[in-house]
C-alpha cells in the first residue's frame, strides 16, 4: 500500500497505470493528524487513518533490534537491493547481457 497527495502532477503519473491500480480514499474517523500525532498515526488497508493522541516517540534504543547479528549492515543491504535491482534487467536482442540460452520472440 502507498499513499500519494492528491496533487496534478501525482495524478498525471497514475493516470497512466490506472488499469493496474486500486484507489481508495482515506478517511480520518478520529481528525485529521497534526505534527504532534505523527507518532501514533495508522494507516489500515481500507483507508482509514487513525490517530492514537497518547502516542509518545520512540528513542533510537528502542528501535534496536535485541539481536544486532539479525540486523543488516549497509553494505549488506545494499548488496541484497543490487542483486534485486539487476535480476530484473529487460532482455532484448540487442542487450550484450542477454543470456544466451534466452530465446527472444518476435
Amino acid at each position: 500500500m502507498e499513499i500519494f497527495p492528491n496533487t496534478s502532477a501525482f495524478n498525471e503519473e497514475l493516470w497512466h497505470i490506472k488499469h493496474l491500480i486500486e484507489l481508495k480514499p482515506m478517511t480520518f474517523p478520529n481528525g485529521e493528524p497534526t505534527a504532534d500525532d505523527i507518532y501514533g498515526v495508522k494507516v489500515h488497508p481500507d483507508g482509514r487513518c487513525e490517530v492514537a493522541r497518547d502516542a509518545t516517540p520512540l528513542s533510537e534504543e528502542q528501535l534496536r533490534l535485541m539481536d544486532p547479528q539479525k540486523q543488516w549492515s549497509s553494505k549488506e543491504l545494499n548488496r541484497q537491493l543490487a542483486t534485486r535491482y539487476h535480476g530484473c534487467k529487460d532482455i532484448f536482442e540487442t542487450n550484450v547481457y542477454t543470456n544466451s540460452n534466452i530465446s527472444i520472440v518476435k
